[in-house]
């Protein structure tokens, strides 16, 4: 048996009675195809919903962004009658489970105007988080609850729970304005990217396997 067989085989067991398995996603699930069609439905999209639509049929592209063997991707998972997230993804290891909240703004925005603020799309990411994280703090039990007993099954998901921006293109970026982006991410612990940091780590994740 390889490797890859040998893992497929544990996960299969481990999640077959797991409460979110039918959002589990093999991380090593990528081809080299699948990842050439990601780049080119960026290079093409004049707005993130069709982004938004193929990460969704290929969620493993986004567990890249994760750690741990054990990642699901649950997408537009609403937050009560309030909120839609584009996507919560999650890990579970032998700490319990960590989340990542992500959202998707225009491929062919970049993050700052040329005076150097943030552009509005970017800051509209951003209160999005800000207010997810916000209705969690309102709603800790009914979000980490588990969906049998009638909650939305995000164990362990806190109200600080660190959120991702995936925005623009890297040669839209600015070199002047990446200690602004640095301490905007630290301070508000949501990363902020652009699409070729995900195109990158599916490409690693290809070249790995």
């Amino acid at each position: 048996m390889s490797q890859i067989e040998f893992h497929t085989a544990n996960a299969d067991d481990y999640w077959r009675d797991h409460p979110l398995r039918e959002f589990h996603t093999r991380h090593f699930d990528l081809s080299e195809e699948v990842v050439v069609a990601l780049h080119d439905c960026i290079n093409r999209a004049v707005d993130e919903r069709p982004i938004q639509a193929f990460l969704e049929e290929h969620p493993a592209i986004l567990v890249q962004l994760l750690h741990a063997s054990a990642r699901f991707v649950l997408p537009r998972h609403r937050l009560g009658a309030e909120f839609v997230p584009d996507f919560v993804i999650g890990e579970h290891h032998s700490d319990g489970y960590d989340w990542l909240l992500v959202e998707l703004e225009s491929p062919r925005l970049p993050f700052f105007t040329n005076a150097g603020d943030p552009r509005a799309s970017l800051s509209h990411a951003i209160r999005q988080i800000q207010d997810w994280r916000a209705w969690q703090q309102r709603n800790q039990n009914y979000a980490s609850r588990l969906r049998r007993e009638s909650g939305l099954g995000l164990t362990d998901i806190t109200a600080n729970v660190p959120g991702i921006v995936l925005m623009g293109r890297r040669a839209m970026v600015n070199s002047e304005t990446n200690e602004r982006r640095r301490q905007m991410a630290s301070d508000l612990k949501i990363q902020i990217h652009t699409y070729d940091h995900l195109i990158e780590a599916a490409w690693a994740s290809v070249h790995r396997v």
